[in-house]
């Protein structure tokens, strides 16, 4: 979200099971685990849709990258890189997806795993190249 909202700061971004929510898993979320895990930013005791305010929009990775202009975008190389059995795996697919859809560059991995430090600690070597690939760029 940092780099998308600030290009000029960001020449590359590695997110590894980057916290991307479609709006449709924000909304069906049960209300203990948004409160304990989003509330705090979003705001406590929300359900349903009231959940999809401004603030959320204006942090979503997904919203961001589907109204941010394509130029800027294209200033910053991503590599996004999630488990198949990350909780987080359909907002980081969506994200790739909307990404594809707009013609911005970025790179995408899957791999078996989950939300877990053993998948990020096998992954972190190529997510380290990318960036010093950044660099020369």
């Amino acid at each position: 979200m940092l780099a998308m909202r600030h290009p000029d700061l960001f020449s590359a971004c590695v997110a590894f099971s980057s916290g991307v929510m479609t709006d449709e898993e924000a909304v069906a979320m049960d209300a203990e685990r948004w409160d304990h895990v989003l509330g705090a930013p979003f705001g406590p005791g929300l359900v349903g849709e009231a959940r999809l305010t401004d603030q959320w929009r204006e942090n979503s990775p997904l919203h961001l990258a589907g109204t941010i202009a394509v130029e800027e975008l294209r200033r910053v190389r991503w590599y996004l890189d999630c488990g198949d059995d990350d909780f987080l795996y359909r907002g980081n697919a969506m994200l790739h997806i909307l990404l594809r859809e707009r013609e911005i560059p970025h790179e995408y991995r899957v791999r078996d795993g989950g939300h877990v430090w053993e998948y990020w600690r096998t992954g972190i070597r190529d997510g380290l190249r990318f960036l010093g690939r950044s660099f020369h760029r």
